[in-house]
């Protein structure tokens, strides 16, 4: 019997979809693809887990939510373009625990404490690997920021930034998951308050060329197929982001 409220999830835009709703439409759609539903559950309530003290960003007028959002979207985005990699997937659900939540990881969910955050790092990671194989934990480390100096200057950071990126997407599962990180970071700045969507696109306006790049390799099609290449391709609005970062008149 056709379940009429999972069409009406199907069909609601990313933006309107809270975490139950996320996660619901994720699980549905690895049944559909027959991928490890167990896998998923965990992957999410590692995240879930990591991430449950955390929300996103004020942007704007829009209201304070819960990050867990954030990765679940992200996943649910991929899903949409087509990606069925279960590896990439996964590591989209995980894509921020080790940067935002590496000491707790090794503490509690790893039963392994750590004195600094390099160690907790290197054991959240080996936690990632042992739950969900090396491809996902090396995707995951491709996705996490390394650790800077406090003292550099935001240019600096930004700069550090788009390198670690640039050599990161090297990684085909790395530049697919970046991509819809991206898409729901960079891609949304259009809500922001006016001073914050500047200075956030600044920061990804160089991404965009290097996306561009990257999108036309073989590697990638290999990965994900040509259709969820071109609905990348086609969501990826350079222009949106030039007004953004330019100052105002």
């Amino acid at each position: 019997m056709t379940n009429p409220a999972a069409r009406a999830i199907a069909d609601l835009p990313l933006k309107e979809m809270e975490a139950s709703l996320l996660r619901s439409a994720i699980l549905r759609a690895v049944d559909d693809l027959e991928l490890d539903r167990a896998a998923f559950g965990e992957a999410i309530d590692v995240a879930s887990y990591v991430h449950r003290d955390q929300t996103r960003k004020q942007r704007g007028g829009m209201p304070l939510v819960h990050y867990i959002e954030h990765p679940l979207r992200n996943t649910l985005r991929a899903l949409r373009y087509g990606v069925a990699d279960p590896g990439t997937l996964l590591a989209v659900i995980l894509h921020d625990t080790v940067e935002d939540g590496a000491l707790e990881m090794a503490a509690v969910l790893a039963d392994r404490p750590a004195a600094t955050e390099e160690q907790a790092r290197e054991t959240a990671l080996g936690f990632l690997r042992e739950r969900f194989g090396a491809a996902v934990a090396e995707t995951v480390l491709g996705l996490s920021n390394p650790l800077l100096d406090d003292e550099l200057s935001r240019a600096a950071k930004n700069r550090a930034y788009v390198e670690h990126v640039g050599e990161a997407i090297r990684s085909a599962p790395v530049l697919v998951a970046k991509f819809v990180d991206f898409a729901d970071n960079a891609l949304s700045l259009h809500h922001a308050d006016s001073a914050f969507a500047q200075r956030q696109a600044k920061k990804y306006l160089p991404l965009v060329a290097l996306f561009e790049e990257r999108l036309g390799d073989p590697d990638v099609t290999a990965l994900v197929g040509a259709d969820a290449v071109a609905r990348m391709r086609e969501a990826l609005d350079g222009n949106r982001l030039r007004e953004l970062a330019a100052p105002p008149v």
